[in-house]
């Protein structure tokens, strides 16, 4: 019963938005965050969670029901930050190759600064648009809203002369997804940047950019990034 009316309580507060618990769930959720890339999502209790944040299992229950509940706002605020990044590269001044390195800059480091969340959002995608509740809904509409992004910027250098125009632009997106997503497993002290840095542009744009000055200029481009 007591678990039950803090979760009253929660979902009053939530309903309410004052700044006061906005801002202190917002904390809660970065230390969790925090938290899952050191410990791992599996290995992680709300008791660790509780610690992070210098407060108990009791109080934590009044500003989230779960631990999937974390990971649920983590990749939430995460899909929102990406989708504004894809956003300004999209709308800039910027030639193709340049949005196209700009993208691949913000999809590897995004996902090196928000993992293993993020990977165990991209491993469950499938699993997620099954069901059936307000944030998976949310969560694919997000996803498919970067995608269309994607998608656009690919088109427009498709119909610039920068990438090429007989491969189809869906297919590109996800060969640049896949290589961007997937670069988890490095060497230690290697940075997902520079990981992706030394093949993405091989495997990817050298096959998709039209002519080889292009395909040297964008791998310099991405090589020599901070």
């Amino acid at each position: 019963m007591a678990k039950s009316g803090i979760g009253a309580r929660r979902s009053a507060a939530l309903e309410d938005g004052g700044p006061a618990y906005v801002a202190r769930r917002d904390e809660i959720i970065k230390a969790a965050a925090h938290v899952f890339r050191d410990r791992g999502f599996e290995a992680t209790t709300l008791r660790d969670v509780a610690e992070a944040t210098d407060t108990d299992r009791a109080t934590l229950y009044y500003y989230v029901g779960s631990k999937e509940e974390l990971l649920q706002e983590i990749v939430r605020q995460a899909l929102g930050q990406d989708i504004a990044t894809a956003y300004t590269v999209k709308r800039s001044r910027a030639s193709t190759k340049d949005k196209i390195a700009a993208l691949i800059e913000a999809m590897v480091k995004g996902y090196d600064a928000n993992y293993p969340h993020m990977h165990v959002y991209i491993e469950d995608l499938g699993r997620i648009s099954r069901q059936d509740n307000e944030w998976s809904t949310d969560v694919i509409a997000r996803t498919r809203e970067y995608e269309s992004i994607v998608h656009s910027i690919l088109t427009k250098g498709q119909r610039d002369g920068t990438l090429r125009k007989d491969l189809p632009v869906e297919l590109c997106a996800m060969a640049l997804f896949a290589h961007c997503f997937g670069v988890d497993r490095r060497a230690p002290g290697v940075t997902a940047w520079d990981f992706a840095a030394s093949f993405t542009l091989i495997w990817i744009c050298a096959g998709m950019i039209s002519g080889p000055r292009h395909i040297l200029e964008l791998f310099q481009h991405i090589a020599i990034a901070p």
